[in-house]
Order: structure tokens, then sequence, then C-alpha cells
């Protein structure tokens, strides 16, 4: 995972201070939204093909309301890390519980989209301009995913070592997404310079 203190400071300096303090049931609240924008974010996923994943070029096809999916997640995380802080600490018992049970929950509908992703990603090996918009907005999934795991963690000391282990287990899955949408364009360029240079050796 990446440097989350660094990350939540840089959250919390960005976000609009918020008087109320956050309740357990809210923070469950907060997660349940996400994992539901998450959830809906799959069937466009699923609907992806080797013909209209290219439409992204014209704004058309299922990759634009992917990402623009993936942009509400962040923009709603946001919100919710901004609410986050200066929480009390949730003491052990079934607060903790929904807490995790909740960011469980997420951890699990993320990684079934982002392996529905993973799989796609496959199918676009020769259209290189679609992994850069990609992967640019899964990094920015990943750094408010990392935040929240940190503030969780930090917050809710009984569970802290369940919720490291979901957050490394989702860490993991991005990694992987993020490096096959990379490499669409890496692949690409490999190919290119392979061909150049059997140019070059056939004319010499």
């Amino acid at each position: 995972m990446v440097a989350f203190g660094k990350i939540f400071t840089s959250a919390m300096a960005m976000a609009v201070p918020v008087v109320a303090q956050l309740t357990p049931a809210q923070v469950v609240s907060n997660i349940n939204m996400i994992t539901q924008k998450s959830q809906a974010l799959q069937a466009p996923a699923q609907s992806i093909t080797i013909i209209n994943g290219p439409l992204i070029i014209i704004g058309q096809g299922p990759f634009p309301q992917i990402i623009t999916g993936f942009v509400d997640i962040v923009s709603t995380a946001t919100t919710a890390i901004a609410q986050m802080q200066g929480m009390a600490p949730v003491p052990a018992g079934q607060p903790s519980d929904d807490i995790f049970n909740a960011f469980r929950e997420f951890v699990r509908v993320h990684q079934a989209l982002l392996n529905i992703l993973i799989g796609k990603a496959g199918l676009f090996q020769t259209v290189p301009f679609i992994g850069q918009p990609v992967a640019a907005v899964l990094r920015q999934i990943e750094n408010v995913v990392d935040t929240i795991a940190f503030g969780l963690i930090d917050t809710v000391e009984s569970r802290a070592s369940d919720l490291q282990a979901q957050a490394n287990s989702l860490s993991g899955s991005l990694d992987v997404c993020i490096q096959k949408y990379e490499g669409l364009s890496l692949s690409r360029k490999a190919r290119s310079l392979k061909f150049a240079r059997r140019e070059i050796a056939a004319a010499a």
C-alpha cells in the first residue's frame, strides 16, 4: 500500500471541515454507499467488448461510464474521509464489527469489479489509448481506498489487523489492474520498437 500518513494528511487539508463528529453507523453508511457505486459499475464493465471498447476515443462505449463512475467514487470517498477527521476511537464490540463487515463487503465487491476489468484488458493489446485513462483513474481510487483504510485502522483498533488484511488484499488487486492497463501502452511501444528494429535489419 502507499504511504498512508501523507495521503491522509493531504486529503484532510483538501476537505471541507465538518463540525459534527461521525458515528460508527454513519461510517458504515458511507462505506455501503461506496460499495453500491462500485457494484453499479460491474454491469458496464461486463459489457466491454473489442468492438465498443475503442469507442472511448469519441466518448462513447462503456469505458467513459466506468471512468465517470470511478471519479464519483473518489468524490464520495473524499467526503467520507473529511467526515472521519477527529472521529473518536470506536470501542470493541458491535460498532467495530459492523464497520469491519462493511469494509470487507466493499473489498469483495470492488475486487469483483477489478477482476472483470483485469479480464477485459486482454482484449485491447493493440489499442493502447484505452490504457492510460483507465490506469489514471484507478490510481485515484487506490489513493482514496488507502486513505480510508488508514483512517479505519487508526480508529477501529480492535479490528485493525483484520482491516489491514482486507486493505492489503484490495491493494494487491488494484496493483494488478493498474499494471494491466498501464501495460497496454507499454506493450504497444515494445511492439513498435521491435517492428522498427526488424525494418532496420531488413534494410541493412
